[in-house]
């Protein structure tokens, strides 16, 4: 229906909602379910910091040799597990990229595709997610108000802290996928994340389809 963004929902062939709007679909859909609401800055850093751990030690698990395993085209389109690795860290740096420049692109947010090809182990993914992490850090403690600075993306007009929120959200939901495609190579995860760590966070239940 030539829309660049998923997910979108089309209400009777004329309204749109594009993205997990949950405000904006129960208005279209005339439901009320709710749902968390945003996180302020320091709830968002909390939650980054028992994340990333959590990512960084499932990274850690990955034989360097398997990072070019491609994964099912129906479930995260034929990407490499080295692209989802890298994947699991990148996007709260588009977001304050965003914040510098006042604009949030589709092409910004797929340029890891390629990006992911620059690590060749492990430890350079996580050594990267380390150093988002301290940037993460720094504009969350240092300029908590740059959380609500509106920034045009092509979705519409965002803040900087809806976007933060949509990446922890992605982060989640790409750490239990990462947990999946380890068992599919017959690694099982250390201490992987559970419920209470994803307390709060706008993720669904089911990873694929």
């Amino acid at each position: 229906m030539g829309f660049a963004v998923l997910p979108v929902t089309v209400v009777n062939g004329t309204r749109t909602v594009v993205g997990f709007d949950i405000r904006a679909l129960n208005e279209a859909l005339g439901i009320n379910r709710d749902a968390p609401c945003d996180l302020s800055a320091q709830e968002l850093l909390k939650k980054f910091r028992i994340l990333y751990e959590g990512a960084k030690r499932a990274v850690l698990q990955i034989p360097d040799d398997k990072l070019d395993w491609v994964t099912p085209q129906k479930e995260r389109r034929g990407q490499t597990l080295r692209q989802l690795a890298f994947h699991l860290f990148d996007r709260p740096a588009v977001c304050m990229d965003a914040a510098e420049t006042g604009r949030y692109t589709y092409n910004m947010c797929h340029e890891y595709e390629h990006l992911a090809s620059n690590y060749r182990t492990t430890r350079e993914i996580v050594e990267y997610g380390e150093v988002i992490m301290e940037r993460i850090e720094s504009l969350l403690t240092r300029q908590p108000g740059m959380t609500d600075k509106v920034v045009e993306t092509y979705f519409g007009p965002q803040t900087i802290g809806k976007l933060f929120n949509m990446a922890l959200a992605g982060l989640a939901l790409r750490i239990k996928q990462t947990y999946y495609f380890q068992q599919a190579i017959g690694i099982e995860p250390i201490r992987p994340l559970g419920d209470e760590d994803f307390s709060g966070i706008l993720v669904p239940n089911k990873i694929f389809g």
